[in-house]
């Protein structure tokens, strides 16, 4: 009898994998909060870093990451990583650029991930795969009232900016609410930043 090949699990998570994508405005605007601890070149390369590790966080729970952006020096670091670039029109600000990565999930299950989230791990972006997967919507709040990773499926109405956890909240149908420190800590200042270096989770950040 001919033996019967065990099935590649990790092949086919990635291939059933949900959109993932990564809404950056720019890099050299970025974590302008940090103005009083951080120069423009440190908080460009922080904003990088920071992307970078979030990116690779959904690379390894089986996703493939695309970055959503107008801005050509996010481009060009996106295109140097080997992540696809989903075009955003300019102006049209988080909102805009989670509706243009709806549209290229064309129809799949989507997820959109803020891009400082210095904590971040595989195995939380994997349990979002998971519950989208499964036909869930997910929704993640960060500490400050914010959403740092927002899941679903079609059409969706965005309300990004202050306060948009308890806006997205009411507009999912249902969702899985994931309060994790992963989703939690972004980078907003430098108490953020210091937190998340202080922690085992971030403390890559202080590294060299």
């Amino acid at each position: 009898m001919k033996r019967r090949t065990a099935p590649d699990r990790r092949r086919n998570r990635t291939a059933a994998a949900p959109f993932a994508a990564l809404p950056i405005r720019s890099f050299r605007d970025a974590c302008r909060r940090l103005a009083d601890a951080l120069d423009p070149a440190e908080r460009a390369a922080l904003a990088r870093a920071l992307a970078s590790h979030t990116a690779n966080a959904a690379a390894k729970a089986g996703a493939r990451p695309s970055i959503v952006t107008s801005a050509p020096e996010v481009r060009r670091w996106a295109e140097a990583e080997g992540y696809e670039v989903v075009a955003e029109t300019p102006g049209g600000g988080l909102d805009g650029a989670a509706h243009a990565a709806v549209r290229r999930a064309a129809g799949r299950p989507w997820l959109i991930l803020h891009a400082d989230l210095p904590c971040l791990t595989p195995e939380e972006v994997g349990a979002a795969l998971d519950l989208l997967r499964s036909g869930r919507h997910v929704l993640a709040p960060s500490y400050n009232g914010g959403t740092s990773a927002l899941g679903g499926c079609g059409p969706f109405r965005f309300s990004y900016g202050a306060g948009s956890f308890h806006r997205h909240l009411n507009t999912a149908p249902a969702p899985a609410v994931l309060a994790s420190l992963g989703f939690q800590l972004d980078i907003d200042s430098p108490a953020d930043l210091e937190a998340a270096v202080r922690h085992p989770q971030g403390a890559w950040l202080g590294a060299g």
